[in-house]
């Protein structure tokens, strides 16, 4: 059987492209069995609002970051029902990615968010201050809290993880964000 030029350089392209793929680093929820979510913001299945937080500006990792900053107040944001994710009641959980601030200037919020639907309330809420978990502006530094939930934490809650912009009156960056279980 003889192949044309054209359709043997076509064949050594797509050849090329598995051998690259196959080639990738894998850093998503494979490197940790207790995670639960993780986003290095180059796709954004389940991930919702703040769509206009997505930049090129920094990245840690890829090509994109979440920025929040004097003209964006919330970044994208991780929202789901905690019995979607879990099959029992979880009691810790640990939040954490690599921040980023421009200047001192950028006291942005990771923050963390149980919040009753029925109610259309937070019913309890946690995070980490960039000016105390960053401090370094101009590097990317990684940041990570473990949160204790309450007692009364219930499958029907919904969990939010997301970055807003707090104070900051400059730009402030979150990149490979992931929540994990804790296991006792």
């Amino acid at each position: 059987m003889k192949f044309s030029l054209p359709t043997l350089r076509a064949f050594g392209v797509v050849l090329g492209l598995l051998g690259l793929a196959s080639c990738k680093s894998d850093n998503s929820a494979a490197a940790d069995a207790n995670q639960v979510a993780f986003n290095d913001f180059e796709s954004l299945v389940g991930w919702t609002s703040g769509a206009e937080s997505l930049t090129k500006e920094q990245a840690h990792s890829g090509k994109y970051s979440v920025k929040v900053g004097p003209n964006t107040e919330f970044g994208q944001s991780y929202s789901m029902q905690l019995n979607k994710i879990f099959d029992h009641k979880p009691h810790k959980l640990r939040i954490s990615g690599w921040g980023y601030m421009t200047d001192s200037k950028a006291t942005a919020r990771l923050g963390f968010q149980l919040y009753d639907l029925t109610q259309n309330k937070e019913v309890f809420g946690d995070g980490i201050d960039y000016a105390t978990a960053v401090q370094t502006p101009g590097k990317w530094v990684k940041i990570e809290k473990v949160i204790t939930l309450p007692p009364a934490v219930a499958g029907e809650q919904q969990m939010r993880v997301f970055l807003y912009r707090n104070s900051a009156s400059s730009p402030a960056f979150i990149d490979d964000l992931a929540v994990s279980e804790v296991k006792e």
